[in-house]
């Protein structure tokens, strides 16, 4: 074994580190489009967030199947957001114990990877026994009205929790935080810094819906800033490792 192969050696363990975080990252980056597609084509995703539970419910009961798998591959990339955060925060900071920077990004990306994981599950537990319900035989009037109301609630607190709190607001303070860290250590290049205050403006900017604001953007385009971030990073990522001595 050489020395360069060592597992002690710095470099190699500094090459495999930038390896996976690029190759994460550019999973992170395109692993949306698998969720858009499927849940796109079942119920026109993301206008169906929008329809009226008496469209909705049966619309989600009819592509019941594709619904699951969407949203399941949806909660993958979800919660692969908390590594994601986790590896570009270690490459952005100096070596060395963490400051509180580092642990406010981290700990934004474990609470945007869990609230995205609640917004999600609306759709794959609650949502579904309701589409159920809607749909039993001799139901009301009255009683499919009680379950739409239902439903409009469960949307809206699921929306907000995944939405509003998980991709926009703390995934914006992840970015923010890891945008400071990157331009202060200087581990990465400034542009990589930059380019992520814009991002996380734009990620944040949805949130607003919040305190009644309409946004300027719609939060598929804040998301497609953040996507293109990922793989600008990833890129960046494995050329470093590229070009270390091997």
């Amino acid at each position: 074994m050489s020395p360069t192969d060592s597992p002690h050696d710095p470099a190699a363990t500094s090459r495999s580190l930038l390896l996976a975080a690029g190759l994460v990252l550019l999973v992170q980056g395109f692993s949306l489009f698998a969720p858009m597609a499927v849940l796109g084509n079942a119920i026109q995703w993301p206008d169906s967030l929008d329809y009226a539970p008496s469209k909705m419910l049966p619309l989600l009961r009819e592509q019941l199947d594709a619904v699951r798998l969407g949203y399941g591959l949806y909660l993958g990339y979800s919660l692969l957001f908390l590594v994601t955060g986790v590896l570009t925060v270690r490459l952005a900071a100096r070596s060395g114990a963490f400051g509180a920077l580092a642990f406010i990004a981290i700990g934004a990306a474990a609470a945007s990877a869990l609230a995205r994981a609640i917004g999600i599950l609306r759709w794959l537990t609650g949502s579904v026994t309701l589409a159920e319900a809607h749909a039993a035989p001799g139901l009301s009037a009255e009683g499919r009205a009680a379950i739409e109301a239902v439903q409009s609630a469960v949307n809206a607190w699921g929306g907000a929790i995944g939405e509003m709190l998980g991709v926009a607001a703390f995934a914006a303070i992840w970015a923010f935080a890891t945008s400071l860290l990157i331009l202060r250590d200087k581990q990465l290049p400034a542009w990589a810094g930059l380019s992520g205050l814009v991002v996380g403006a734009l990620v944040a900017l949805p949130a607003l819906e919040l305190f009644g604001i309409t946004p300027p953007i719609s939060i598929v385009l804040s998301t497609t800033a953040i996507q293109l971030w990922f793989m600008a990073l990833g890129l960046l990522f494995l050329w470093r490792a590229w070009r270390l001595p091997v």
